[in-house]
């Protein structure tokens, strides 16, 4: 181990020497970074900070192959093939300080790195089998495409993450440790030599790239180490050019692979319209891209949001760092440990994003909140009869086959010739009972408590009318009762669900994205609840409800609706003043004088409106 730990030395000392050269150069030649609107720093920084990581790394990499102290493996040169790495490391570091100097068009840049990832694939090393836990898959003539997509997508994931100081050099120098740790597990000296020189490089840089930053890696860092932190993960898990446990790498680049995907995946939403109509040209379009780039800049990538939820700069760079290492001593725990049971390291890393994507607060992925499948419901196909026979036909068939499955514990075959046979007749018995039933009369997005009873009768009269004609024709009969009751069972919940669709795609935008002013109801009655289902449900009121207030002590601690009723009259006091609550609403006509009195002088000291909500009558005609 001392072998290692003075190459990582001398190359963080040479590093940390070089940098302020480099940042004079930079300075000189006016190779800034300047400030922007979606720039976090706010003064012009120099840039090319990757060349004294570039120079570093290969020079202490030259030096030491001529001190027989190291004890280099005898085909290390070879074996690595060292040229291609100079030659396809100095073309991205190129094409990266053209960048930095002159912005180029992403396509041009995805080019030269398909160039860069097809030389490495050629010369370096190739992805020619991927190692899953349940096989080995060999690529074969996908080999190359496959090795060209894993550099282009990790040299892409690193840049992405270069947005606050130090984040992306930390983090490159976190994987680097990885890749030294699990190259020293699988016996490949060779990559941990060349990873523990990069980790070494990259931490002297750091000192001068941490927050507040001198100097920025630019693009030209960005792509180099992103680059060759991919050819060295593929190089890690393999001694030659054989499988790639796909796991390891994935697990080790796991914050810039996340990154990367949640930019490709809220882009492409934000850009997904799901229906336009186009009344000039009497058009109406559906799901269409409009302006979508996978290289379009933002500030919504994970630091930015971390940014906006409150943290400083620095915790914020921290917390990614303490990520990346969490991932990082995972994907070593999973090479060392070979028994480990890989798919729940799989699930716990996806139910972590998850929560914590979901605490980040992107509304762009939230799909089904955020609104965007609600007009698809004003459409005027989706308001046809035809196809709302179409749907209940689909789902008439999937739920008489599902329950067939479920009874019979997933051995199919067997009634497989009696679900063909009598599946034309449940369809045309159903069908015709849901339409003599009302349930095609009706607009989906108005559904009440008026359908849903619709939709049981309906439910109810056609599995018994089905029942009854398969069991008094001859040649059919019911061959299972539990399936026919399964069936019931799985229909009504399709049925309602398809139909109440829309009203909880209207509650989850409408509770997800609050907009308006924040009312408090007074009196939790029918008069309440019939206020609260108007602001609820009618955007155009601009009010929403943060809960009740009532006097009576049968509603006290309960929720109406999924509003809390929060105390009562005694206690608005410390609920306007705990609660952001703009306005009073009140919904009793029955409150005493002397209620009404003090509410008004509670709501005048908390200079809050009060305002009495009521229906009423207006007759347009004169009377006779």
């Amino acid at each position: 181990m001392l072998k290692y730990l003075i190459l990582f030395l001398f190359a963080a000392a040479c590093s940390l020497l070089l940098t302020p050269v480099v940042r004079s150069l930079a300075i000189k030649i006016k190779a800034f970074d300047l400030p922007g609107e979606r720039k976090i720093h706010t003064r012009p920084i120099p840039r090319l900070g990757g060349f004294s990581i570039f120079i570093a790394f290969h020079v202490i990499l030259l030096a030491s192959l001529q001190f027989a102290f190291f004890h280099y493996p005898p085909d290390f040169l070879g074996g690595i093939h060292f040229g291609g790495i100079l030659l396809t490391s100095a073309l991205v570091l190129g094409l990266g300080a053209v960048d930095d100097f002159r912005r180029m068009p992403p396509g041009v840049k995805f080019l030269f790195q398909i160039l860069a990832g097809l030389i490495a694939a050629l010369t370096i090393c190739k992805i020619e089998a991927i190692s899953l836990p349940f096989g080995t898959f060999e690529l074969g003539v996908f080999a190359v495409p496959a090795t060209v997509f894993w550099v282009v997508a990790i040299t892409n994931a690193i840049n992405l993450l270069d947005g606050l100081d130090g984040l992306a050099a930390g983090t490159s120098l976190i994987v680097c440790i990885t890749i030294f740790g699990t190259a020293l597990l699988g016996q490949n000296i060779s990559i941990a030599i060349l990873s523990v020189i990069l980790a070494g490089s990259i931490l002297g840089f750091l000192k001068y790239n941490f927050h507040p930053a001198s100097i920025f890696l630019g693009d030209s860092g960005a792509y180099f180490l992103g680059f060759i932190i991919s050819i060295f993960s593929i190089m890690s898990g393999q001694k030659g050019t054989t499988a790639l446990a796909i796991l390891v790498p994935i697990i080790a680049l796991g914050l810039p692979i996340i990154d990367t995907i949640l930019s490709m995946f809220r882009r492409f939403l934000t850009s997904l319209h799901i229906m336009e109509v186009d009344r000039e040209r009497n058009v109406v379009k559906f799901f269409f891209i409009d302006g979508w780039s996978m290289f379009r800049a933002d500030q919504n990538h994970i630091h930015h949001k971390l940014l906006q939820v409150g943290f400083t700069h620095r915790k914020a760079v921290l917390l990614l760092y303490a990520i990346s290492l969490i991932l990082g001593i995972l994907a070593l725990s999973s090479v060392y440990y070979k028994n480990i049971n890989n798919a729940l390291f799989i699930t716990a890393i996806a139910m972590a994003t998850y929560i914590g994507v979901r605490r980040l607060g992107y509304a762009e992925i939230r799909i089904f909140a955020n609104g965007v499948l609600l007009p698809l419901f004003n459409a005027p196909f989706v308001n046809g009869r035809i196809l709302r026979v179409f749907v209940d036909m689909v789902i008439i068939s999937f739920s008489y086959y599902l329950a067939f499955v479920l009874r019979f514990e997933g051995s199919f075959g067997s009634v497989k010739n009696y679900y063909l046979s009598t599946l034309p007749l449940i369809l045309v018995t159903k069908i015709a009972i849901f339409y003599g039933a009302g349930l095609y009369k009706g607009a989906w997005q108005y559904t009440s408590v008026v359908d849903l009873i619709k939709m049981l009768k309906a439910v109810v009269i056609g599995c018994i009318a089905s029942a009854l004609l398969l069991w008094m024709i001859p040649g059919f009969g019911v061959i299972s009762r539990a399936a026919f009751l399964i069936d019931f069972n799985l229909l009504l919940l399709f049925v309602v669900g398809a139909r109440s669709s829309f009203r909880v795609f209207e509650h989850l935008q409408v509770s997800k994205n609050p907009k308006g002013t924040k009312v408090l109801i007074y009196g939790a009655g029918k008069r309440g609840v019939y206020a609260l289902k108007e602001f609820v449900n009618n955007p155009r009121s601009d009010l929403i409800p943060v809960g009740f207030i009532d006097d009576s002590l049968q509603y006290q601690g309960k929720q109406i609706n999924g509003y809390r009723v929060l105390g009562t009259l005694d206690s608005l006091d410390s609920i306007l003043a705990n609660n952001s609550v703009s306005e009073v609403i009140l919904c009793r006509e029955d409150l005493s004088q002397k209620k009404l009195n003090r509410l008004i002088e509670i709501c005048a000291s908390h200079r809050i409106p009060l305002r009495r909500f009521q229906t009423r009558l207006e007759n347009l005609t004169p009377s006779p």
